[in-house]
């Protein structure tokens, strides 16, 4: 690590905005426009691509890596490939080094980590040229690739959301089915409420999760509160945080969700959650993790169903709020016009979303997705997962711009925050303090 990181920083000292081999965009795409960021030009040339995502993933991303090189056979793609954790600190060091593969894939709550860097290119000038199309994408899928400066950079071809998750067995025989059709908090929680007295010995309605960030962003949406300002701090109020963190205690204190000792013990891994091993009514989980979790769930006695919704909803509509994966090129980038056209190849060609699978997220371009929801071949679960996407964006969910530092500061930080409630180190109002002292000191910037 520390001679990549060492050739890595002579590499950007040297040539600044340039690629490692010393080519810059200005030297290698006259065919692309006059400055060669339109995207237009010859597809063709070495091509590096990287992203992040276990062998199953690889396999469907390669697949299309193969495609898109059939399709142009002067094409040839180097691909690189890492577990999550280790893919981003790759791509730091990358980012620093002005060495990016110039197709990136990125992430909505990430991105401006990279922005305010100035690594990126703006994907306008080459949608405006029709070398990247958006026309079958929902604009608020698009808007999640969007910079502080409204600038696109990073276009979005898979849309994963955050769904509640029930154990529809377990619901049944308390006796009280599912949450009705536009549920709100209270409704939920007054629903688990009612559940918790009639669960089997050892388990729980809900689990402790007061301290989960993607259950607090789903509130504020749903009352219409703002998440974040335009500098990048926190943008609600404590307020609003102590009246979170106090309807979970009251759940927490009751018995009705699990104990934050028992909480802290959970696997890693939807497929391995309490949910998917039975212990719990209900819990967020991620809506493409509907498969492995179900098939966790279905080897325990009785051969349980889980089943998912959307976030409860509140007086501004519904609480779910997009999380995009899609690529970005990088400034540094010394074939344009191949990586827009790889880029535009992975999220618009129905060949190519028929490989993929909606594998990360809900494949983005409508056309490509309703296929994909019509194929008769499609699992059910899968298709469920697919089919609530489409129910959630039809709603037009709200477009969040995660701060700079957002992932490395608020998660940690919110999360922290409640266990110091739970475990009884902090009142709710302290905890409240905390955390916005921390995390306004390191969000933004």
């Amino acid at each position: 690590m520390r001679r990549i990181g060492t050739t890595a920083l002579a590499c950007a000292a040297l040539l600044v905005v340039a690629g490692c081999n010393g080519t810059s965009v200005s030297d290698t795409n006259a065919g692309g426009g006059s400055d060669g960021k339109d995207g237009k030009g010859e597809v063709s040339g070495k091509l590096q691509l990287t992203f992040w995502g276990g062998a199953a993933r690889a396999q469907k991303t390669n697949a299309v890596a193969d495609m898109f090189a059939k399709e142009h056979s002067g094409v040839t793609i180097d691909r690189q490939n890492a577990d999550f954790g280790n893919y981003f600190n790759k791509l730091n060091i990358q980012a620093s080094s002005h060495t990016l593969p110039c197709v990136m894939q990125l992430q909505g709550r990430q991105l401006n980590d990279y922005t305010k860097r100035k690594v990126l290119l703006p994907l306008d000038p080459m949608i405006s040229s029709g070398a990247i199309k958006v026309d079958d994408i929902p604009k608020e899928i698009v808007d999640t690739g969007r910079g502080p400066d409204g600038k696109l950079y990073f276009l979005p071809y898979g849309a994963a959301y955050d769904a509640v998750g029930v154990n529809q067995t377990m619901a049944d025989q308390a006796g009280v089915g599912l949450p009705p059709d536009g549920y709100d908090w209270t409704q939920y929680t007054e629903w688990m409420t009612k559940a918790s007295a009639k669960l089997p010995k050892g388990t729980f309605a809900a689990g402790s999760r007061g301290g989960l960030p993607n259950y607090f962003i789903a509130y504020q949406l749903a009352n219409g509160k703002q998440l974040f300002t335009d500098d990048g701090k926190l943008g609600f109020t404590k307020e609003s945080l102590v009246e979170y963190w106090n309807m979970w205690e009251k759940l927490r204190t009751a018995g009705t969700t699990m104990g934050a000792d028992a909480q802290a013990d959970e696997p890693e891994g939807a497929e391995q959650g309490f949910i998917a091993q039975g212990k719990l009514l209900t819990d967020s989980i991620p809506g493409n993790a509907l498969t492995p979790a179900s098939a966790t769930l279905a080897t325990k006695p009785g051969g349980q169903k889980l089943t998912t919704l959307p976030m409860p909803s509140g007086p501004s509509g519904g609480g779910n709020a997009m999380f995009t994966s899609g690529f970005a090129i990088p400034t540094n980038c010394d074939n344009i016009p191949t990586a827009a056209a790889f880029i535009d190849f992975f999220t618009n060609n129905p060949e190519a979303g028929s490989v993929f699978k909606s594998d990360n997220g809900a494949a983005t371009n409508q056309k490509v997705l309703q296929a994909q929801i019509d194929d008769p071949k499609l699992a059910p679960l899968k298709k469920h997962e697919l089919e609530l996407y489409q129910q959630i964006v039809a709603k037009k969910p709200p477009t969040i711009l995660y701060p700079p530092g957002y992932q490395a500061t608020f998660e940690s930080a919110f999360t922290r925050a409640y266990e110091e409630i739970a475990f009884g180190k902090k009142s709710v109002q302290q905890a409240a303090d905390s955390f916005f002292t921390e995390a306004n000191a390191g969000l933004g910037g």
